[in-house]
């Protein structure tokens, strides 16, 4: 046998030993597709994917996980394969459907992990309902300005990106619309951009993007004095090896959030989750034990 099969990496061989169901249920109106993984009498945590990404995003993240916790991750609003309906999808908005989508499975409380966006929305829906959530574990971590202007020269090359990938979504258009998630680019495997491909070649989806992506055109961060009034368990890993505005937002927020602790991570840039998996479980799992206290389903689904 080869040394390739034996250390060949797909979302199967992340997922294979992992008891799971993948299903759809309504959430506010929407029709969202979500994982769950893990006993549903235990504590509850909830992971966010990037900006037009989806729950495979956390593929190597389910099973260690859900050793302990009831994990659920979940295509964001107008992203992946749930629905898309015809507005422009504001931070608040993916952060209502979050919570639409918490309600709709029974959860008072969860834990969030959320990656780039996702951690934007975590803190929004933090900041918003405090009550519903737990803790953060903020990977990435978007939502804070640091310097404007590098923000918005983000925001721009991420809409062009997203945009000509989804125009013409090819191999090559999506391969480049990925490009900065991995430190080392043999990190981005063949399923994870099949994956995104497939989403991206949604008729609906091309007319969804927009939608998607309008959040990227300014004004919806959290101001610093927002994010100095979170008061919940915060971790905010800070991917030293990536100097990026990402960084800079690391280290912007451990300072800004009283309650927050910083932890850094080698070897991966902006998903520390799926490049250093292992040791990502071994932060994340240290963090929950310490915090995560959320309540078990009160219906079954």
């Amino acid at each position: 046998m080869s040394s390739a099969a034996t250390d060949h990496r797909s979302i199967w061989t992340f997922l294979n030993r992992a008891p799971h169901s993948l299903r759809y249920v309504e959430a506010g109106g929407v029709r969202t597709r979500y994982l769950e993984a893990g006993d549903r009498s235990n504590p509850s945590v909830i992971l966010l994917h990037g900006t037009a990404g989806s729950l495979e995003n956390f593929c190597a993240n389910y099973d260690a996980l859900s050793q302990n916790y009831h994990v659920l991750g979940l295509d964001l609003l107008g992203c992946g394969y749930t629905d898309k309906p015809d507005f422009d999808y504001r931070i608040a908005d993916y952060a209502e459907h979050v919570r639409d989508f918490m309600d709709a499975l029974g959860l008072e409380t969860a834990a969030l992990i959320g990656v780039s966006l996702g951690s934007w929305v975590a803190a929004r829906l933090a900041h918003d309902f405090p009550e519903r959530v737990d803790s953060l574990i903020a990977l990435a971590p978007a939502g804070i300005v640091v310097d404007a202007e590098e923000e918005a020269a983000f925001a721009a090359d991420v809409r062009k990106r997203r945009s000509s990938a989804v125009a013409d979504p090819t191999w090559e258009s999506v391969t480049t619309a990925m490009g900065r998630l991995m430190l080392n680019q043999d990190d981005l495997i063949d399923d994870l951009v099949a994956v995104r491909l497939g989403v991206y070649r949604q008729e609906a989806m091309k007319a969804a993007m927009g939608h998607v992506m309008a959040f990227t055109r300014g004004q919806e961060q959290l101001s610093k004095e927002e994010w100095a009034k979170l008061k919940l368990p915060l971790l905010v890993v800070a991917s030293v090896d990536a100097p990026n505005m990402f960084l800079d937002n690391a280290y912007e927020i451990a300072r800004v959030v009283q309650s927050a602790e910083l932890r850094e991570m080698r070897g991966c840039d902006h998903w520390p989750q799926f490049e250093q998996s292992e040791a990502f479980h071994q932060i994340a799992l240290e963090f929950l034990a310490k915090h995560s206290r959320g309540k078990a389903l009160t219906a079954a689904v």
